[in-house]
């Protein structure tokens, strides 16, 4: 008896490992499919950077760029990189550990990011989070199996939108970007605006006086209960180093403004990071 039941047990087991299998390979399969779209219909003028294109950028701008050795490099069609972090959805619940590859395109704007995230003890969650002909989209499954979240519509084009404007910091050259415009703030901040498709988010960047873009804040909209909320919202990055030629923050954390104060729901760091490589991370 006991024999019949552990091994009906162990079958179970198995079928339900080989159920996550199949359902991770689906979702890469699928995942794979949008970034190859994204990545082939991004687009390069073969410009290299000068400087007479930073002559036309707000001070704090021309800092960055001239920092982060953009100048005599060419603009790239598409970027790709990875990370890794710990993430939170509120400041009760738990952190989980992720690890993520994502993918841009300058012209048009867009990306792709892919994540797997793990909390104690053994539950996963894969997904993506993603702006394509101006429009987000967010999947989060439990297990590659369940359906946590499928997100779309207006306040998530925005926010993808938003998150893109912040993440050029990554590939400085899209400041050049026609779908980037630039309004002069101080000698230490200057406010982006980015148009999508008649659409447009803005928001303001901080410079330190080397150069180093140290601070994103914006107005986003936050999932919340009854309905999604505008909140200020804010990405701090540090830790500027060589990559790829190009000299970019390595570190940083996500912050959303709530009504008890900050909170911190993502903490980050660059693993890689290529310029004009168009194809997917193996796995």
């Amino acid at each position: 008896m006991w024999k019949l039941l552990l091994a009906g047990f162990a079958v179970a087991v198995g079928l339900g490992a080989f159920a996550i299998w199949t359902a991770n390979e689906r979702f890469d399969r699928a995942v794979d499919r949008r970034i190859g779209d994204l990545l082939a219909a991004g687009r390069s003028e073969a410009h290299v950077v000068t400087d007479a294109d930073l002559a036309t950028l707000p001070e704090p701008i021309a800092r960055w760029l001239r920092h982060a050795d953009v100048v005599g490099k060419p603009i790239p069609a598409s970027v790709r990189l990875r990370q890794r972090g710990r993430i939170r959805q509120s400041p009760e619940s738990p952190w989980m550990s992720f690890r993520a590859d994502q993918y841009y395109t300058i012209d048009p704007p867009g990306f792709i990011w892919r994540v797997s995230a793990s909390i104690p003890p053994g539950v996963f969650v894969r997904g993506f989070d993603a702006l394509e002909d101006g429009r987000g989209a967010m999947r989060m499954k439990a297990l590659a199996l369940f359906s946590v979240v499928d997100a779309n519509g207006p306040t998530i084009d925005q926010g993808a939108a938003l998150r893109y404007l912040q993440e050029t910091v990554w590939f400085p050259f899209a400041a050049l970007s026609r779908s980037i415009a630039w309004d002069a703030i101080d000698a230490s901040r200057a406010r982006a605006t980015l148009s999508i498709n008649g659409e447009t988010v803005s928001g303001v960047v901080h410079v330190d006086e080397a150069g180093c873009v140290t601070l994103f804040e914006g107005l986003r909209y936050r999932d919340e209960a009854p309905a999604p909320a505008l909140r200020p919202w804010q990405a701090v990055t540090r830790e500027d180093r060589g990559m790829s030629g190009i000299r970019v923050p390595t570190a940083g954390e996500g912050v959303w403004v709530i009504d008890d104060g900050p909170f911190v729901y993502v903490e980050l760091e660059i693993l890689d990071l290529e310029y004009d490589v168009p194809e997917i991370y193996l796995r």
